[in-house]
């Protein structure tokens, strides 16, 4: 019996072995834990690339190197178009290489080498095909093959418009804020800061932040005071490489300290008022068409009068008056270059294409339903698409990217509509939001209706639930 138990154990022993050194090494491998998945890559940024295109062009000019010269200056025109920046430094050197040159000199290799190592990249080859003058004008032709720099932007940012914000203009030197002097420079340049940051913010500019001094700062002054044919904006946007120009001054911005001592005591009444007064133009380069011309105004709160002595802070307001005036200023580039729509609606619940400064969170809009495109009959030029009035929406959540809100005072069927169909139009006043407020809640019965004392903005509503997009 023992035997028996023993060689029972041996020939399992023997059985397993064999099972083991029988087994394929794949068997083994398939047995093992999955090994975890790769992490994903993230892809490069797409930031552009820099090619180089081979383009011929001619050039005429009294001398063998201004022909040459202008044969180089075509060539960059024609493989950058008009946003090529000939004024800058590096061009100008580029552009200036033949200059004293005799038309000898110009057809050797070591004048093309000299153009290739000091054009700092923009060209990467060159070659004097034909050089031929006087004619009997006294006039030289050239003929050239360069290699020029292309910059090809990436394919996000080949969507987006290109705007330059020049620097505000203002007429004094400072501005008079809760009793004390601020300097007009720097309130200018702090807003301007202010309008690029939520130009870039918005995802749909790109914003071209550029030292604009000299002969363009005298140009600007012209265009801001309308002393300047439209035109202009046309030099300023080829220098500047750009889809739209805007400018803008600073008509005034203070917050005043009134003072008034009354007659029966040497005590003083001390009340603060105060608001600011711009105005803007935004031009296109292209059609040298003004798409945007307007004069705007708002109020700091004030301060009621009084014999307590109380004080402002003059920074708060100076800031909190730079911040209503950048909301403005966003606000109406972006209504004229990328009107806010409504690209999803589910019930009243509305997601529009604008977030950022675009719109204010809790404020109330007007939305108009976009129609038919009308035509001049005589030029046939669009006349835009006719109006009607649709509904409000007030807004209950803002993104860098989009927002959200509930329509109301719905006055057109919404079924059918189209994304897009929807454009938002201005932000309704303090007065007529809060009485459409009142309206929707009416005082319960027994009870006096209270007065309406709320501000612009509707009051906040419960965020609204994931749109399911019907659209």
């Amino acid at each position: 019996m023992k035997f028996n138990r023993l060689a029972l154990a041996a020939l399992v022993a023997l059985s397993v072995a064999a099972c083991g050194k029988a087994r394929p090494p794949e068997a083994a491998v398939a047995d093992a834990p999955p090994a975890a998945p790769a992490a994903p890559v993230a892809p490069m940024p797409d930031v552009g690339k820099v090619g180089t295109v081979t383009v011929n062009a001619k050039g005429t000019g009294a001398s063998a190197a201004e022909a040459v010269d202008e044969a180089i200056r075509f060539a960059l025109k024609q493989a950058n178009g008009q946003t090529v920046d000939l004024s800058s430094e590096q061009f100008k050197l580029t552009l200036s290489l033949a200059r004293g040159k005799d038309a000898e000199a110009l057809r050797t290799n070591a004048f093309a080498e000299h153009i290739v190592q000091s054009a700092g990249g923009a060209i990467t080859g060159f070659k004097v095909n034909q050089l031929d003058g006087p004619d009997s004008r006294g006039f030289y032709k050239a003929d050239i093959d360069a290699e020029v720099a292309k910059f090809t932007p990436s394919a996000a940012d080949s969507k987006k418009l290109k705007i330059v914000i020049a620097p505000l203009r203002f007429d004094s030197d400072t501005f008079a804020v809760g009793g004390r002097s601020v300097a007009a420079d720097k309130v200018a340049e702090d807003l301007r800061q202010q309008i690029l940051a939520a130009l870039t913010n918005t995802g749909r500019f790109t914003v071209l932040d550029r030292d604009l001094g000299g002969e363009v700062a005298q140009e600007l002054d012209m265009i801001s005071s309308g002393q300047a044919p439209r035109a202009e904006f046309g030099k300023l946007g080829q220098a500047m490489s750009a889809d739209v120009v805007w400018v803008g001054k600073i008509a005034s911005f203070a917050y005043n300290r009134h003072v008034r001592k009354l007659q029966t005591s040497d005590r003083e009444l001390v009340s603060y008022s105060g608001g600011w007064a711009v105005s803007q133009k935004l031009v296109n380069v292209a059609t040298r068409q003004v798409m945007l011309s307007e004069s705007m105004r708002g109020e700091a709160p004030s301060v009621a009068a009084t014999t307590l002595g109380t004080g402002v802070d003059g920074g708060q307001i100076s800031e909190g008056m730079q911040n209503d005036i950048a909301n403005r200023i966003v606000s109406g580039i972006v209504s004229r270059t990328f009107p806010v729509t409504v690209i999803s609606l589910e019930g009243n619940a509305a997601v529009l294409s604008q977030g950022g400064q675009a719109v204010r969170e809790g404020a109330r809009y007007q939305l108009v339903h976009m129609g038919k495109e009308m035509f001049d009959p005589q030029t046939r030029q669009s006349l835009g698409r006719v109006e009607s009035d649709c509904c409000e929406v007030v807004i209950d959540r803002v993104t860098p990217t989009m927002a959200q809100g509930r329509l109301d005072r719905v006055q057109m069927s919404l079924d059918g509509l189209q994304p897009g169909a929807l454009q938002l139009r201005g932000m309704l006043p303090a007065r007529v939001a809060a009485v459409a407020q009142n309206q929707e809640a009416p005082a319960p019965a027994g009870k006096p209706k209270p007065a309406v004392a709320r501000s612009a903005a509707a009051p906040a509503a419960p965020k609204a639930a994931p749109v399911d997009d019907k659209w």
